[in-house]
């Protein structure tokens, strides 16, 4: 008798000690901000620290490779850190605490950015009546090179896109797309590709100029999408 309830209060033991850690899981998924974009973005890798210790590296050139959903298991408590580039060369992260046995969820959106800190500087979520902003894109690379120009007039309390003969009333959505374009690109850091995208916008005597060698950011072909327009 006296082996068997030792040997059933060992295991109460071992119980209990199992019940205080948890064993859970993250279901990281790496998605398009933009729902209407459903392809892996370009992403170069990503870092998840617990408790800020370095705990596991994904790549997109390098085993274990990014994927859209990523399944990290058998995870103990801890504070878990997420940390990546997005497509602004901007340092990002998430964090995740876990404390007990599930599933836990979270994404990472690399055309995600902080470009509100910038709004109130926007020259189109500035203009009045009978204004307009003018925005020039040149872009060359090793096998291309393209020019355009964009204005946005605001008229009568509704807001025009004008392109190469092409004029379209924009709703409040398709607004914000070019706002957000407009302020990213204060954003815009370093980067070593070849292509080299020129921005130049013009509101009365005012100009800014910006230029991005991501690569990845895109900006001017993302607008054109996002407001249901093709380039030409």
């Amino acid at each position: 008798m006296k082996l068997k309830t030792i040997l059933l209060f060992l295991v109460l033991i071992i119980f209990v000690g199992c019940q205080k850690e948890s064993f859970a899981s993250i279901h990281l998924k790496v998605n398009f901000e933009d729902p209407t974009n459903k392809e892996l973005p370009r992403i170069y890798w990503i870092s998840i620290f617990k408790d800020e210790k370095l705990f596991k590296r994904y790549g997109r050139f390098e085993k274990p490779y990014i994927e859209k959903e990523i399944v990290i298991d058998s995870l103990s408590n801890g504070n878990y850190k997420f940390v990546y580039e997005n497509f602004l060369n901007q340092q990002m992260q998430k964090t995740i605490e876990i404390s007990e046995s599930k599933i836990y969820a979270i994404s990472i959106h690399p055309d995600y950015s902080k470009y509100t800190d910038f709004i109130n500087e926007s020259f189109v979520k500035n203009l009045k009546e009978n204004e307009k902003v003018e925005f020039s894109f040149e872009s060359l690379g090793c096998f291309h090179s393209a020019e355009n120009k964009v204005e946005i007039l605001r008229k009568e309390e509704k807001y025009y896109f004008i392109t190469r003969g092409i004029t379209k009333k924009l709703s409040a959505e398709e607004l914000d797309v070019i706002i957000k374009m407009e302020c990213e690109l204060n954003l815009l850091q370093r980067g070593g590709c070849t292509t080299k995208d020129h921005y130049t916008i013009k509101f009365e005597n005012k100009k800014k100029e910006y230029f991005d060698r991501t690569c990845a950011w895109h900006g001017w072909e993302n607008m054109f999408k996002q407001i249901n327009l093709k380039e030409k």
